[in-house]
Order: C-alpha cells, then structure tokens, then sequence
C-alpha cells in the first residue's frame, strides 16, 4: 500500500515503458469493471495540436454547463495533472486511494503507466458522474490504448506529420492511416488535416468502417492582436497568440458544430465563441515572462517547428532560442529550421532519460552549446530587450513552467 502521493506515482512511472499495442489492457477490461464504457467520450488524436484542440472543446463544453473530464498526456507540473475536470486536476487523495485500491489487479495483468493512468482516470470520472470525457490518444491511434473504447460520440484526427516513424511509419501517409485506426464502425469523423495524401487515406478508411467523414472548412484571420478569425461566417478570438492555434479552433468548433447538429450535445453560438475565447493550454505559445518578453512552447517535431515559426515571425527581435529536445527526434531539421531563423540560438538538455545530451550531437555548423537549461534561459534572457523563445520537447516545457512557476 502507498502512504504518499509520490510513492504511487513513481511505481505507476517505473512501468512506462512497453511494447505497442493493447491486448493486456483490453483482457483486463474484459474481465473487470470497465469504466470507459460507461463514459461518453469525444476522442481526439493527431501529431501535433490534439492538447490545444482537447482544451478548447473542454473550454466551449463547460462554458456550455457540462461537467467535463480530460485525459491528456504527458503532464506539464505533475504527473496527475493528466486528469482533470472542468479543468482542475484530480484530487492527489483521489488518486493515492484509486491506485491503492487497484495496485494488485494492474500488477497482475501488466499493464503500462499510461494503461494505469487511463483506468484511474476512468474510474474517477465514473465516480465524479462526468457528463464528457475528452480523451487524447497517447501515441498513434489504431494501436494506441485509448483505442479500446467501443462508442465514442465522435473520432477527431487534428494533424498529421512526421514523428515517432519507428512506430508509425516512415511516410505521412502512413502515419495517416495509424491516426485513423480510432476510426469506429458506422462512427462520425472530423478531419482537421488539409495535406490531400493524408485527407485520402482518413476518408478510405473512414468509408471501410462505414462512417460519416467530416473535413474542417477553410478559415480566414482577421486580425493578428487579439488574434481573431472567420469559421463558417462566425467571427472568433483566441486568447493566444499563435496562428497555428486557429487550425486547432476550427477543428474543435466544427467537432462541437457536428455533435450539435446530431443531437449528440446542447451548445449555443455564444457558448461556442465564449469558450473559445477563455481556451488555454498552458505550455503552447505562453507567456512566462515579460521582461524581457519570455515565450515557451511545446513544439517537438519538424512540424510543429514550422508551424512555431510561422507564428514567431512578428515576436520583438532580436529572438533568442533555447533548445532541448528528445535524442528520438529529428533533431537536426528542427534545430536548423530555429537556428537559421533565431538571432541567438543556444542548444541545451535536461534530465530525462530519453532526453538528447548536447554532446552527442554533431552538426557541420557552430551552435552555442550549454549543458544546464537554466543556465542557457539566464544566457538568453541576459540583454534584456527582444524574445526568449523555449522548445523543444514538451517534456523539457514542463521543467521550464515548473522553474518559471517557481519563481
């Protein structure tokens, strides 16, 4: 039995590491109480922006009186803020005496730490009397855990790049078609992807299971500060900062336009422009800092990169960029798209044992290199005038945040 809070999360966290796929965890439910099925769930995945778009359709569904559930991952302070209601995270007593009331059967079907916390969260919400749950898919789709709910209102696929391609694949088009996999027989599916290869492979296997597919419309912005734009002749705001957020918006306004159509949830255009507006997924284009102007941003992949980029293109100059990130990544696309466009750019790591170690990396052009994070965000923010900008790797984002908070 675990006395603290701490205790039980670095057992769930020892267990981390597994091969791909679910069949322990569906055995499990199988023979046990499954909560999930008695959850409505809205389930989301994608390669980049699935965080940004759980949240907003959490922020349109409470400010529509909904009591509202999200599993996401990983965590930015602490482990247990992947589960949260109304946007406030579990209890820790909740989740100490959940863990211990189930310790012995998760041990004994050998499940992951993202398995465990997934059935935690789950009974919690069961427990809270949760109206929705917005579920985010872990890795990929088709063979990710999440994948075992049977019914959900609707299977949202926000985007589509290139990442974790020793699992997923080696072209967007597969990876395509591994996003898709939570595609549900006879289901509804909203695709916020624009890349027609990818659009193909979800509509076909959209139409294999015999579902309504659904493609996100165009959208126009209208100004840059705030940041407003048009989706289906209805003007909205965002709370950030980021252009790449509006993508993200779009999806989850037509996801919400889609259910309500249906009948499947009760949401009026204000609710809608309301939640929206209040929408905000901490460690995405955040503000830590104003002096000088310190930004950081879960960007962890060539394609977020780029999108990060595009919406850094008008922050005060001169831009200094701070960077860690994953030895797994495509390091070397990310840091060159950042170094070729950063003032300063300076390369750094952190604890973390899938972490890069600035060591290890060669390059065939100079890099400022600085082994203590910290250290290198001083360095960066000693001139006072202009942009931090941190990234990198949104297990190295949750460090900063935790510094930044701190402080």
């Amino acid at each position: 039995m675990f006395l603290s809070i701490e205790e039980a999360v670095n057992w769930i966290t020892s267990q981390r590491n597994k091969e791909i796929g679910f069949d322990s965890f569906q055995r499990y439910l199988n023979e046990n109480e499954n909560h999930l099925d008695q959850l409505r769930i809205l389930h989301v995945a994608g390669t980049n922006g699935k965080g940004s778009t759980v949240s907003m359709l959490a922020s349109c569904l409470v400010e529509a009186g909904y009591k509202v559930g999200t599993f996401t991952s990983p965590h930015l302070y602490e482990h247990e803020d992947r589960i949260r209601m109304n946007g406030t995270q579990i209890p820790q007593s909740d989740f100490l005496r959940i863990c211990n009331q189930n310790k012995e059967k998760w041990e004994s079907y050998h499940l992951s730490m993202f398995e465990m916390d997934l059935d935690l969260a789950s009974i919690w919400f069961v427990e809270q009397k949760t109206d929705i749950v917005i579920l985010e898919a872990g890795l990929g789709g088709r063979l990710d855990s999440t994948n075992v709910i049977q019914n959900p209102l609707v299977s949202v696929i926000v985007s589509i790049g290139l990442d974790h391609m020793e699992r997923l694949g080696d072209t967007e088009e597969k990876i395509a078609y591994e996003k898709a996999g939570i595609i549900k027989e006879n289901g509804l599916v909203i695709c916020g992807e624009k890349k027609l290869g990818c659009v193909e492979v979800i509509r076909n296997a959209a139409e294999n299971k015999r579902a309504e597919f659904v493609s996100v419309k165009e959208s126009k912005i209208l100004t840059s500060s705030p940041l407003s734009f048009e989706y289906q002749n209805q003007q909205y705001e965002l709370s950030s900062l980021a252009s790449y957020q509006v993508s993200n918006a779009c999806t989850a306004i037509e996801t919400l336009l889609q259910c309500r159509d249906r009948n499947l949830l009760n949401i009026t255009d204000t609710q809608l422009i309301q939640g929206i507006k209040k929408a905000h997924w901490a460690g995405r284009f955040d503000v830590v800092c104003t002096d000088p102007l310190t930004i950081v941003d879960g960007a962890h992949n060539a394609h977020g990169i780029k999108a990060l980029k595009e919406s850094a293109s008008s922050l005060p100059r001169p831009l200094a960029v701070v960077f860690a990130c994953l030895k797994d990544k495509d390091k070397e696309e990310m840091i060159k798209t950042l170094h070729d466009f950063a003032d300063e750019f300076i390369l750094t790591e952190f604890d973390f044992y899938r972490a890069m170690h600035v060591d290890d990396l060669v390059l065939s052009y100079p890099v400022k290199k600085e082994k203590d994070w910290k250290q290198a965000i001083k360095m960066a923010q000693s001139k006072k005038e202009g942009t931090v900008l941190i990234t990198g790797s949104l297990y190295f984002i949750s460090e900063v945040m935790a510094y930044f908070k701190a402080e």
